[in-house]
């Protein structure tokens, strides 16, 4: 059939190989980088939906995902059972630990790093977590904002040169820093989406989080006894368990996809802009948490604040990787597959006919498992 859009020849389906378009819209926009309803690598969202899992687990289709929704909310849960049981070491502990093994566990699920897990894994994850030990390590010698538990959200009454010591000057250091593992990763070239460099940097700056509460909660999780009255801490644990990870993990992953886009030759507004909203959200996200807390605003604001900057990077985040697997899926030739997202055994371009997500966005091994078509095909298989 000819796209209604693009006007290739295409095989029979809901949407166009070649494009991405929904087939029989002739009111939706012909560019598809300018569609935002449909999120290139999980068409049923939009590309402004600050989701965590299909924008920080982009390779996993729609049944995966589920499985990982799953297992966050039972890890939440844990860390409440042992927040109202008085088991604060415990609580602290899993949520140290909690989005960084979830992501391992997908790096494994996606094959992300193909042949060589140790390699990879261990530049990013191991890579980032030497980082973290180390500046983390400096910070508390330079300066320890948190003396009597080592807490990082219970300093109040900072000095000025000590709030711009910690919630400007270093997150600037740490950005400039946490990409360093991704990057130099060995035989990059064989890993060159940006998705692939996306994935990559949120692993480097899990593995930094990991190692950054470990050493900053190391007073608490061997001063405090086994059993304490929670008091206040559901707030420490909520940034424990979500925020810092995944702010960590997401502002690199935005500029080692930046990098990614350049080495490319794809180096635009949307990339330049990419590093500096990461450098921007983290100093907004350290500088506003130690504002709030100096001027004794409730932790529920603190928290909301934190959420707002979170939701805004993840959005950032979506909007650079929709417009790179779109991009790159234009350049992809026909070839035999099975869609990751609805399973479907097809033959496709890049974008799947039935369910419109683009193929760039799949797992490394069912992209290895692509069989190249010489022609054309008139119609997908089913």
């Amino acid at each position: 059939m000819r796209c209604d859009h693009c006007s290739n020849d295409v095989p029979d389906g809901v949407f166009c190989t070649r494009c991405g378009a929904h087939q029989g819209t002739t009111g939706e926009v012909a560019n598809p980088k300018k569609r935002q309803s449909r999120y290139a690598a999980h068409p049923a969202e939009h590309v402004v939906q600050p989701a965590i899992f299909t924008t920080i687990f982009p390779h996993l289709g729609h049944s995966k995902i589920h499985e990982f929704r799953w297992a966050f909310a039972v890890g939440l849960a844990g860390i409440l059972i042992l927040y109202v049981a008085g088991l604060i070491t415990a609580a602290i502990l899993v949520a140290i630990f909690l989005v960084p093994v979830l992501y391992l566990i997908y790096l494994y699920e996606a094959q992300v790093y193909r042949d060589e897990p140790a390699v990879v894994l261990g530049f990013t994850i191991g890579g980032g977590a030497l980082i973290g030990i180390v500046l983390t390590v400096i910070e508390r010698i330079v300066y320890n904002p948190y003396p009597n538990i080592g807490n990082p959200l219970r300093g109040a009454g900072v000095s000025v040169g000590a709030l711009l010591f910690l919630g400007l000057l270093w997150p600037i250091v740490q950005e400039v820093l946490k990409p360093l593992p991704a990057l130099f990763l060995p035989n990059r070239g064989d890993f060159p989406e940006t998705v692939d460099g996306l994935v990559f940097g949120i692993a480097a700056g899990l593995g930094f989080s990991l190692a950054e509460s470990l050493v900053s909660f190391s007073t608490a999780l061997t001063s405090l006894p086994a059993h304490i009255t929670p008091g206040n801490w559901i707030y420490d644990l909520t940034t424990l368990a979500v925020f810092q990870p995944l702010l960590q993990g997401s502002t690199t992953g935005i500029i080692v996809a930046a990098v990614w886009r350049y080495r490319r030759g794809r180096l635009g507004r949307l990339e330049i802009g990419g590093v500096a909203a990461a450098v921007a959200a983290h100093i907004a996200f350290s500088l506003g948490t130690q504002l709030w807390k100096d001027a004794l605003l409730s932790p529920l604001f603190i928290l909301v604040w934190q959420a707002v900057v979170v939701g805004t990077v993840l959005v950032y985040i979506r909007y650079l990787l929709h417009h790179a697997l779109l991009e790159e899926a234009a350049h992809m030739g026909y070839a035999e597959t099975v869609c990751s997202n609805c399973h479907m055994h097809i033959v496709a371009s890049g974008f799947c006919p039935n369910c419109g997500m683009a193929l760039t966005a799949a797992p490394s091994a069912v992209k290895r498992a692509r069989k190249p078509r010489a022609e054309s095909p008139t119609k997908a298989k089913a």
